[in-house]
């Protein structure tokens, strides 16, 4: 007779919080959340570090506005010195605020407003507190690693790149360079997308976002870039030097080509692997349309949105890469690929685009200006 499996340790969340009932209220839908535990609260900056060091939390969730140091110092410091899963929990943030990308770039795992009775519900609070928390956990894993590298002094090591022979078919100049992110894409297309600039060839890129959020996205991968990066609008042509980030909300973003230029088009439809905009359509889009003449790149991100359009790609000739596992701060949407086969290589984030630009280099007239 077998012994039972005994339950896995729920996941431990300290809630850091200045609000006494912002406090009780998480605390009673976390608690009430299968398989998470709240351990502990804080009511500033410096309680939220001392506990953080005292209980040892699995995930942490953090109000930006607190009494004395703000929440992003904390979260600075925690991502420096002792990296764990953080949640942004804020009403001072909102769509396109500059405070909420700022805690995207230093590492949060993702941002949910507070209820306010109107546009925010309670039960909608309820819901996706709980869907973050889970994507929080997931990425455990990662953070770990990076703690583990911290206690070591030593840089993590890179894998190997996964390389298959060049296809023969795949000549020629390349015109387009494609990119999907959810968890974690923020800091990573702007990597990417910085390191790809000198390359001066379009790009195109579907970041999991809510609608308001990618108007401002746009405008910091612009200052970080140098590029002319917008937001991308039905017709939009794009150009040497432009990239274009697909607006969220209801429309999914397509490239075509229209006498020999390549237009955006937004068109409204149903979640396309439970997303909209869907990196999977984008990337369908960009294999109908450019075939070979095209690099498809898949960075960090929860699920497999993007596996299967990227392997479209991949069969229509693109060279295609994906973020490397040990890099991601969730390998869900790479893994995916790499498991149907859709990645020509896998590469640390910062080399994808040194990666890029060797395979461009490789091909004839590669560039478009």
């Amino acid at each position: 007779m077998s012994m039972p499996t005994a339950a896995p340790s729920p996941v431990k969340v300290l809630v850091v919080d200045d609000s006494v009932l912002m406090q009780k209220l998480m605390t009673q839908i976390i608690d009430s959340a299968p398989g998470f535990k709240v351990i502990g609260v804080a009511g500033s900056a410096e309680e939220g570090w001392d506990a953080i060091q005292e209980l040892r939390p699995d995930a942490v969730t953090l109000d930006l506005e607190l009494p004395g140091r703000h929440g992003l110092k904390l979260l600075a410091r925690l991502m420096k010195q002792d990296p764990l899963p953080v949640l942004i929990v804020s009403a001072f943030g909102g769509p396109g605020a500059d405070n909420t990308l700022q805690a995207l770039e230093l590492g949060a795992v993702d941002f949910i407003e507070k209820p306010d009775g109107a546009t925010h519900t309670l039960e909608g609070f309820m819901k996706h507190l709980v869907a973050a928390l889970q994507r929080a956990a997931a990425s455990r894993r990662i953070f770990a690693m990076a703690r583990s590298a911290m206690a070591r002094e030593a840089v993590p090591e890179r894998p190997a790149l996964v390389r298959e022979p060049a296809r023969a078919a795949a000549g020629g100049r390349v015109s387009l360079i494609a990119i999907g992110a959810s968890t974690g894409g923020v800091p990573a297309v702007q990597v990417v997308m910085r390191d790809l600039a000198p390359q001066r060839i379009p790009m195109v890129v579907v970041q999991h976002m809510p609608p308001g959020y990618t108007v401002k996205f746009a405008a910091r991968l612009a200052a970080a870039t140098g590029l002319d990066v917008r937001e991308a609008a039905d017709g939009d042509r794009l150009k040497p030097g432009m990239a274009v980030v697909a607006p969220g909300g209801p429309r999914h973003l397509e490239i075509e080509e229209r006498r020999g230029e390549l237009v955006c088009v937004l068109k409204d439809g149903p979640l396309v692997s439970g997303h909209s905009p869907s990196v999977d359509v984008m990337f369908h889009s960009v294999a109908r349309s450019l075939g070979a003449h095209a690099v498809g790149v898949l960075l960090t991100g929860m699920g497999r949105d993007g596996a299967d359009g990227l392997l479209a790609m991949r069969k229509a000739g693109a060279e295609t890469l994906i973020q490397s596992g040990e890099t991601c701060v969730v390998n869900g949407m790479p893994k995916a690929a790499f498991e149907i086969g859709a990645a020509d290589r896998v590469v640390a984030l910062d080399q994808i685009g040194a990666t890029v630009g060797h395979l461009i280099a490789e091909r004839p007239h590669q560039r478009t200006a």
